[in-house]
């Protein structure tokens, strides 16, 4: 986020101050066009804040401050994303790991939105605390998930999971947030983590504060999108499938937009069509073409859910032949229409990005 920061400030012939960034106190100096604040660290950039007599962008929705413009990360999506990504997995049982006994609210959004995208597809989650985390996953079958607050939570879990004998990502596959390099690629396990575009975040704040001090734009708010999950191996359960299977799953993913048939899967894989379906069968519990089904249906649910497009568009963009296709497969799945689904899932999708220079 710095680096997004410094990099515009720099663009720009800024000069900019970070010691109360990186000291946690109030510099000598007092006077300044504008500030950047990130008031998750406490009281005393809350303060800091107040003192500014220029434009203020606040980096921390969970912790308001009068009259800023506000350019915050998307917590919920984040939730969503990791979720998305266990369902690729295959996981059908999760568990939410807070940072700490009282979740912030950071964490509450997150967990809300993970909660949501798995009821969708109707697998519950549940949240627990470290303290708890060795109870909580003796109790549930394997293999399940777990998407934990942060990505040192991330690593905690994996210890915990690998002390109590259980192998990740084979039986428990483990998602962090923040992909924070450090982190991520020496945790025992190399993690994979929910890439919250920190870089941009802080270059979109830049940007705002430039406006505001120009009188170009008024204060509000702005979202970020995170970048999706970055994969390493604490979810690549991939190895644990037969090749056939894996190398089957990889094509479904990339083509399910467009018409395919059973016998252009069989063909890719290069083996008979009775043996992948068996493999299959003994290692997802489906058919290939039940599988063809499922991802077809998440993409859709997904459009339905953030997208005002009509049902027949969605059908076609999901990869089914027409709506009433689409409608069948759904009503038999899902025990619901695609239109009563959408009356009670469906959610505005978050504001665009606003362009600043």
């Amino acid at each position: 986020m710095l680096e997004g920061i410094a990099r515009y400030a720099a663009s720009q012939g800024w000069i900019l101050d970070m010691r109360v960034r990186f000291a946690n106190r109030i510099p000598i100096r007092r006077t300044y066009d504008g500030a950047l604040v990130f008031s998750g660290r406490g009281k005393v950039l809350l303060g800091v804040a107040r003192a500014i007599h220029g434009p203020v962008v606040n980096l921390d929705q969970h912790r308001p401050i009068t009259g800023a413009h506000g350019v915050y990360c998307d917590d919920v999506g984040v939730g969503r994303t990791a979720a998305d990504h266990l369902i690729d997995c295959g996981i059908d049982r999760a568990l939410f790991l807070q940072v700490r006994a009282r979740r912030s609210r950071s964490e509450m959004a997150r967990f809300r939105g993970f909660r949501q995208r798995l009821k969708e597809v109707g697998i519950a989650a549940a949240p627990t605390s470290i303290r708890n985390l060795p109870v909580a996953v003796k109790k549930l079958p394997r293999p399940f998930g777990i998407m934990a607050g942060n990505d040192e939570a991330a690593v905690e879990a994996i210890g915990v999971c690998r002390q109590l004998g259980y192998s990740v990502p084979d039986e428990v596959a483990v998602v962090g947030v923040d992909n924070f390099p450090t982190t991520c690629l020496y945790a025992p396990v190399q993690l994979s983590s929910v890439d919250l575009n920190l870089e941009m975040w802080g270059q979109r704040a830049a940007e705002a504060l430039h406006a505001l001090m120009d009188g170009t734009m008024e204060a509000g708010f702005q979202i970020i999108p995170n970048s999706g999950v970055v994969m390493r191996a604490s979810t690549d359960v991939a190895h644990r499938l037969n090749p056939g299977v894996s190398k089957a799953l990889r094509f479904i993913r990339a083509n399910f937009r467009r018409p395919m048939r059973i016998t252009e899967l069989v063909k890719h894989v290069g083996l008979s069509r009775q043996t992948l379906q068996n493999y299959f069968r003994a290692q997802l519990g489906c058919s290939m073409m039940d599988q063809l089904g499922q991802v077809r249906l998440r993409c859709a649910m997904e459009l339905m859910r953030r997208e005002s497009f009509s049902l027949s568009r969605v059908a076609i963009e999901s990869g089914f032949r027409d709506y009433q296709h689409f409608h069948r497969v759904f009503r038999n799945r899902m025990k619901c229409t695609p239109s009563q689904w959408r009356a009670e899932h469906a959610s505005m999708p978050p504001p665009r990005m606003v362009a600043t220079t």
